[in-house]
């Protein structure tokens, strides 16, 4: 019974309620829990208590089929263990602090984690975190705490940030299903905090790519769009290694956008790649585009430009036919809706961490509860 809690539920919708997780999980309460100290191997022992519990209480969603669904993220790294009921479990014993530590996601996130053929996902910010408060002295479960990430984030901050070289994947599917469109390109306007700063004009003549954006003068998305549906797809990029294709790439966008950028300016490098018009520009011939040093799954602002952060700063993804070099079709958009559609990887394994107060969870003795009012 335990191996289709590693299922996904036949659907998001189809999730236990958290508030009826609290009823089903308050039996654990009181409940004998030996603490061996190795984290692991206490945490694996929680896992299959938790599972073992609500199996036992009934009414878990179906698993969905073989063959209905695809765990995005390579080898499965962050998407959590309890899938059934899209579940993190955690231990909590003593000190003046709990430090939660996520590996691989950026919990507070709409990443997509698992994604459905009907179109449903199950994002990041989907995942349930259930804490059991255990007393090392009488080693009894003393509450069952479940919170949300976003209201881990309001009421104790954003998790920080690891250093890692961040990673994009467009599945097949996605990929295909903006192929499929009459114009083929997924779009979102710009932000709303940039839009005082946008205009409709091509930039001067004279202006490099990396010289510092002009207030008023950077091209809305809208135009960008006209140009890369009229004058982008259906080009070629020659066939040459993806880090090559995306220098051919940021030559032909300059050029469409009215640059005139010699080698050495694309050699430059530098984020955003056309730092002029807060553009990133990127190639997908395989499922993993490399995003570099920053990454939309957590905002920062950039010294390049205040007044735009890693959500508003822009993105150019050409999809290329990875043989033929042929430009099929793009997405365009603020890297903060990129999560929306995508998932967010890194190339190595990864933490994000939040420090919440023990004393949040000492004054639940005896409760199971979610998201409760502080």
């Amino acid at each position: 019974m335990r191996d289709m809690m590693s299922f996904p539920p036949i659907s998001k919708d189809a999730l236990t309620p958290p508030e009826e997780l609290c009823k089903r999980l308050s039996s654990l309460i009181g409940r004998k829990f030996p603490l061996s100290g190795k984290t692991r191997t206490d945490g694996s022992k929680m896992r299959k208590l938790i599972e073992c519990t609500l199996i036992s209480e009934g009414g878990l969603p179906a698993p969905a089929p073989e063959g209905t669904y695809q765990i995005v993220p390579p080898k499965a790294k962050g998407v959590p263990k309890i899938r059934l009921e899209f579940i993190d479990s955690y231990i909590v014993t003593s000190g003046k602090s709990y430090n939660l530590q996520v590996w691989n996601r950026n919990p507070a996130t709409d990443s997509i984690q698992i994604e459905y053929s009907n179109g449903q996902s199950l994002s990041a910010n989907d995942v349930r975190f259930v804490f059991t408060k255990v007393n090392v002295t009488t080693h009894e479960i003393e509450s069952v705490v479940i919170l949300s990430p976003d209201y881990i984030v309001k009421n104790f901050g954003q998790f920080g940030k690891p250093t890692i070289k961040h990673q994009l994947i467009i599945t097949e599917t996605m990929r295909q299903k903006i192929l499929s469109n009459n114009e083929p390109i997924l779009f979102y306007s710009d932000s709303q905090s940039v839009q005082g700063l946008l205009s409709e004009d091509l930039p001067c003549e004279g202006i490099s790519i990396h010289d510092e954006p002009t207030n008023g003068k950077i091209l809305k998305l809208e135009v960008i769009r006209d140009i890369v549906l009229k004058n982008l797809i259906g080009t070629k990029l020659d066939a040459m290694p993806t880090k090559n294709r995306g220098q051919a790439l940021e030559l032909k966008v300059s050029q469409l956008l009215g640059y005139k950028p010699s080698d050495q300016e694309l050699l430059a490098g530098g984020y955003p790649d056309i730092r002029n018009q807060m553009l990133e520009v990127k190639v997908q011939d395989s499922p993993t585009v490399d995003l570099g040093k920053y990454s939309p799954q957590f905002e920062e602002e950039l010294p390049s430009y205040p007044k735009f952060t890693t959500l508003s700063v822009r993105y150019l993804i050409a999809l290329t036919d990875k043989d033929s070099g042929i430009v099929k079709g793009a997405v365009l958009c603020p890297g903060e809706h990129l999560g929306e559609h995508f998932t967010y990887v890194g190339d190595k394994s990864f933490k994000c961490q939040r420090s919440i107060p023990m004393s949040f969870f000492e004054q639940f003795k005896g409760k199971a509860v979610y998201n409760p009012d502080i």
